[in-house]
């Protein structure tokens, strides 16, 4: 028998012993029918704005910054909005081209002026680059899904630089940030350390990331996104390995722990 099997019936029990007992009834009339009635979200259009420019700090010092977010017609819940741009650490009023255009700008001022002050005495032998970059891109957008993926890398003078990438996925037609609670019946659960750590070893063949892992047991964690086929979770450096070992990605097969997922989340991808 397959591991997630295992997972899986560990799971219905553990599921059929809470509810035991419990008899719930419901009755839906034609009205409440209609108010329940999914509506599909509105086409969104997406532009993209961009700031990239440097200063010389001394002779030997520049420190440069490029950023980019995306623009969105379409999208008009305010929660929604302020979940897509804290992500890149943006809060706002308004979300419109010309107020993230003005923010980007003066955080790139805020960034220069910092580091400005931070190198101000020190003196550099050679000639070096300190720099921060930050992009935003739609990675899908299926069954009103939106997917986002945010990246981000920089060096500011020590050992070595950083990147990080992450994904949120925004439900459009329930007007919300997608949570694992709204995809995994109990996410909480010990299984899912079993399940992560024995598809992190599986996924691991040939990239020697085992080898540099940091922690016994692999929790999911919320920078997670999926498609048909697969549920993944990414774990960035340092997270759940050294450095060296970059990103994490662990993939998890949908078609092994369909009895682990909520039935609306099944149909309405199509599992």
């Amino acid at each position: 028998m397959k591991k997630f099997q295992v997972y899986s019936l560990i799971l219905l029990s553990l599921l059929f012993s809470c509810s035991k007992g419990k008899v719930e009834s419901t009755t839906q009339t034609d009205a409440d029918s209609a108010k329940v009635e999914v509506q599909k979200a509105d086409v969104i259009k997406i532009d993209s704005v961009s700031v990239n420019d440097s200063v010389k700090v001394n002779k030997n010092l520049t420190v440069a910054s490029k950023s980019k977010v995306l623009v969105f017609s379409g999208i008009e819940n305010k929660a929604i909005l302020d979940s897509i741009y804290g992500a890149a650490d943006i809060h706002l009023v308004e979300y419109s081209k010309e107020k993230l255009i003005a923010e980007l700008n003066k955080k790139n001022k805020d960034y220069f002026d910092q580091n400005k002050k931070d190198a101000a005495d020190l003196e550099r032998d050679f000639p070096q680059t300190w720099y921060a970059n930050s992009d935003m891109k739609v990675f899908s957008n299926e069954n009103d899904f939106l997917t986002i993926k945010y990246t981000g890398d920089g060096f500011s003078g020590g050992a070595h630089g950083y990147y990080y990438e992450n994904y949120k996925v925004f439900d459009l037609r329930e007007n919300k940030t997608l949570q694992l609670s709204d995809i995994l019946l109990t996410p909480d659960s010990s299984v899912w350390k079993r399940a992560l750590m024995d598809n992190f070893l599986k996924n691991d063949e040939g990239k020697g990331q085992k080898e540099m892992l940091l922690v016994k047991e692999i929790s999911p964690n919320k920078n997670f996104y999926f498609d048909k086929e697969n549920l993944y979770f990414l774990y960035n450096q340092y997270e759940i390995t050294a450095y060296a070992a970059g990103p994490v990605l662990i993939k998890v097969p949908l078609s092994e722990i369909k009895l682990m997922l909520k039935p609306e989340f099944i149909k309405r991808i199509g599992l």
